[in-house]
């Protein structure tokens, strides 16, 4: 009896160690799935986060393009109406230039009336 009740006790803790580090390998296992399903997701994050990113950049390179090329336009459209002034200012000068000269010449043609009247 005493060699059946040793027999019986080794047994019986062998199981018990056995039984333990089964559950604590499958328990691992479980673990390790875990952190590889964190892994899958955070990459998931990762990969959503760098494609908003990117559509982001995208879209502030459209308006950047879009305000560059209303600047452009702006501009042009200030150079068209500086040439514009300038050339109203030139064609002024010239027409004030002609008034006098006009009004010179009607002067001379008066002065000119007067003498001879006199003669």
């Amino acid at each position: 009896m005493n060699l059946k009740s040793i027999i019986c006790t080794v047994t019986l803790g062998g199981l018990f160690f056995f039984s333990v580090e089964s559950f604590g390998q499958s328990s691992d296992a479980r673990a390790g799935d875990g952190l590889t399903t964190n892994r899958r997701i955070d990459s998931e994050t990762q990969q959503e986060n760098d494609a908003n990113r990117m559509a982001n950049a995208r879209q502030a390179r459209r308006e950047t393009k879009a305000k560059a090329k209303e600047a452009r336009r702006v501009e042009r459209e200030a150079d068209d109406a500086e040439r514009q002034s300038k050339n109203a200012l030139k064609t002024e000068e010239r027409a004030q230039k002609s008034r006098k000269r006009a009004d010179a010449q009607s002067q001379k043609a008066s002065d000119a009336r007067v003498k001879s009247n006199e003669n």
